[in-house]
């Protein structure tokens, strides 16, 4: 039986201050909290080695989907609905904050947007590293050095610990980035997510950061959620594509039937664009 690492059902998200203050007939009807869904009825599932890319227009609700998944939105302004669970047990949106900080610790391992930004520039990237494996293993001294340095090399930043603990601006934005999926990765992650990892990055690094994904897609079995504004580069790592549009799931296929026939409207859209982008020599993502 397949190991199920991520369930959503029913899944939405509500913003809690929209208020309603239409009119009936001439008069202003008194403001009252609405049901705003910015997010709704979006059912999926990851089994292990699964690997699902996402992708839609800009504000769709991606990154919020994320977030939701990722139980991260302010209780305050946020409502999630529905079922999200990880492994089949732990709902994120529904725990103490310690408890949910330790699923993530242990399962979860999370990639933002301009991910390249996140290292702390004040501390050098190989002592980064080690602090990530002794928060994640419990690891430390020598071995967590070992284990660190191992990572670093096997993601092409060589084995040199005095290169390897210079300070993040001090590397180009491609190695930086390697360097973030190294911290990604040390502690083994049941789920992967990348929130459009290279955005900030130029085409070269972009088709070196997919590479590095494929990579270690393959060679550990991950489950991953990709998210990337093109189907071009979902086509060349995920398994399954999910097309968020107006705050809803529109479509949820396999990579090969999508790119053969897009059941949605955005889908179609999405797809004629970046062919239009090859055609036109501005983005190889397709080829």
């Amino acid at each position: 039986m397949e190991e199920k690492i991520l369930s959503l059902k029913n899944f939405g998200i509500i913003h809690k201050d929209a208020v309603d203050g239409s009119r009936i007939g001439r008069f202003k009807r008194a403001n009252s909290p609405i049901k705003d869904y910015k997010l709704k009825d979006v059912n999926f599932e990851l089994c292990r080695g699964n690997k699902l890319g996402i992708t839609g227009s800009s504000g769709g609700g991606k990154s919020l989907l994320i977030k939701g998944i990722l139980g991260s939105l302010p209780k305050e302004s946020w409502e999630i609905v529905g079922e999200s669970k990880i492994l089949g047990e732990y709902d994120l949106n529904r725990m103490k904050e310690a408890d949910r900080r330790e699923v993530l610790k242990k399962y979860i391992s999370y990639i933002p947007q301009d991910s390249i930004n996140a290292l702390n520039p004040y501390v050098g990237v190989l002592d980064q590293v080690c602090r990530e494996i002794e928060f994640t293993k419990s690891i430390k001294g020598s071995e967590c050095e070992g284990l660190a340095i191992e990572w670093l090399e096997k993601l092409g930043l060589g084995k040199d610990r005095a290169k390897l603990n210079l300070l993040p601006q001090e590397f180009s934005g491609g190695m930086r980035q390697r360097a973030v999926f190294v911290m990604a990765m040390v502690k083994n992650p049941k789920l992967l997510i990348a929130d459009e990892p290279s955005s900030a990055l130029d085409v070269i690094n972009q088709l070196n950061t997919l590479e590095i994904l494929q990579t270690l897609a393959e060679n550990h079995d991950l489950t991953m959620i990709y998210v990337s504004h093109s189907p071009g580069m979902i086509k060349k790592l995920c398994d399954d594509i999910a097309i968020v549009s107006k705050g809803e799931l529109v479509e949820l296929q396999s990579v090969e039937k999508f790119f053969e026939s897009p059941k949605s409207d955005e889908g179609l859209r999405l797809l004629n664009a970046s062919k239009e982008l090859v055609s036109r020599g501005e983005y190889k993502g397709n080829d």
